[in-house]
């Protein structure tokens, strides 16, 4: 039988080339896979444009979740923005994902929480992405450096993990207090003049009352029931002093005790007509409280507060040194020295009002008010010219006692600032005012009553006492 040439040789022709194109598309595919395994970079590759579909077994590219293994436009790694202890990596493992996207991976405030609602959607605040997603991030003049400095930025903004309705909680608590204070208690505002009801030239506030002194703040919290907890806090530690000196070289400084040289005519000798008349001033302030307070949850949550009772100490400590001399004369001089420890002791009752402004951030004010007894120890030192038999120099101590029932409050502007699950940012303005104070304090009655009778007699003089500034330090919760 013959065989046409048109119907029996071409099969074969056409299933040896089909078989010749299939072998040389499995050795591309082959290739791919192995160039694709050998590291190379499919990030500027548009495969979902393309309409590339990834071989059956062949490894996925992209971020895995993505269909056929290819990242969709628009989506980038969620580890960019959860794996907050690992900033700087997360960048750059984001910045090598490819397409798209808005600015979460390599923004320049860093990813999630607070910063990130002020840049979605691709806001003017993202400096990096622009909206063209982690690669135009990646090719960026900066590139990996740039991401890692963005990565880095990112550990400011606030923990977010935790929801709004978590009622506010730590464990302990450390800050620094930095509060000035206030010099009372029947002291002049002029303390010498140079002449004869002249110039003034001491003043108390010479002597630098308003000066900021560092304290510390310290609290512990132990859960008592749902809601409900113990806490301690310890504030203090706080010291301030002060020095201020007026020097004449005619001996013409006269004290307030004379009235500046008039009462009587050319004041005494003790105390004017002198070269230097000086001032130092201390104080010292120390506070405990031991309270139970009790939280509560507005609905919604955007607001919580709570209330508290308690039990308050404070100490407050108050001297000042008065002194006269004169060159050349060793036997015309005058000092005093006062000083005050106020012992306030009673129970307290407050509360607390906090915003929640978002997860991680809260902006709060509390205030407490104590019921108290003031257990007054005062000694007063006095050396002079005159104070000795028959008007010569000598010296005298006396040392009294007294009690005053008074109130003191605080008030305190707060604001938390949560970095991590344990650790928080907290800062205040704080105010503590107490009703009736003793201070150290200059009691022109009684010095003159000392060159008159020989006789140191004095009344108790009651002031008000405000201490105001500002704390900043960290709360830690296990």
């Amino acid at each position: 039988m013959l065989t046409s040439p048109r119907f029996g040789t071409m099969p074969r022709v056409l299933g040896t080339a089909f078989a010749a194109v299939v072998a040389f598309a499995s050795i591309l595919i082959a290739g791919g896979v192995q160039a694709n395994a050998q590291g190379i970079s499919l990030a500027n590759y548009d495969l979902q444009g393309s309409g590339y579909v990834v071989p059956a077994g062949m490894p996925a590219m992209g971020i895995p979740g993505g269909p056929g293994g290819v990242t969709p436009v628009g989506y980038c790694d969620s580890g960019c923005d959860t794996m907050s202890m690992m900033p700087a990596m997360d960048r750059m493992v984001c910045g090598s994902c490819g397409g798209g996207g808005g600015c979460d991976c390599n923004g320049i405030l860093g990813g999630g929480g607070l910063l990130g609602k002020m840049r979605s959607g691709g806001g003017p605040a993202c400096l990096f992405c622009r909206g063209a997603g982690c690669t135009a991030c990646r090719e960026t003049p900066f590139g990996y450096a740039g991401s890692v400095l963005a990565g880095a930025a990112s550990l400011l903004s606030p923990y977010s993990e935790a929801s709004l309705c978590n009622q506010r909680w730590y464990d302990v608590s450390l800050e620094g207090m930095f509060l000035s204070r206030e010099i009372d208690g029947g002291v002049p505002g002029v303390i010498a003049t140079d002449g004869v009801n002249g110039t003034p030239a001491l003043t108390l506030d010479d002597v630098g009352e308003d000066d900021l002194e560092g304290g510390v703040r310290a609290s512990v919290a132990f859960l008592w029931g749902p809601g409900g907890n113990i806490e301690g806090v310890y504030m203090g530690g706080n010291e301030w002093s002060g020095t201020a000196s007026a020097t004449s070289g005619t001996d013409s400084l006269y004290s307030f005790i004379s009235d500046y040289g008039v009462t009587p005519n050319n004041g005494y000798d003790d105390t004017d007509r002198s070269s230097v008349q000086s001032l130092v001033s201390r104080s010292a302030f120390h506070s405990a409280e031991l309270n139970y307070r009790r939280r509560a949850m507005f609905p919604y949550c955007r607001f919580q507060s709570s209330w508290l009772f308690g039990l308050r100490y404070v100490r407050y400590d108050d001297s000042l040194l008065y002194s006269t001399s004169v060159n050349g004369d060793p036997t015309r001089f005058f000092e005093s020295d006062t000083s005050s420890k106020n012992h306030l002791f009673g129970p307290q009752v407050g509360f607390d009002f906090w915003w929640n402004v978002c997860s991680g951030i809260s902006v709060g004010v509390g205030s407490k008010t104590a019921w108290v007894q003031n257990d007054i120890d005062r000694r007063t030192y006095v050396r002079s010219n005159s104070l000795g038999i028959g008007a010569t120099p000598g010296s005298a101590t006396v040392s009294d006692f007294d009690q005053d029932t008074t109130f003191m409050a605080d008030f305190e502007l707060k604001m938390i600032y949560r970095l991590t699950y344990s650790l928080a940012v907290r800062s205040s303005y704080y105010v503590l005012a107490v009703d009736d104070i003793v201070y150290g304090g200059l009691d022109q009655a009684a010095i003159t009553n000392i060159f008159n009778t020989t006789n140191v007699d004095r009344s108790f003089v009651y002031d008000d006492l405000v201490l105001q500034g500002f704390t900043v330090g960290a709360e830690y919760t296990w």
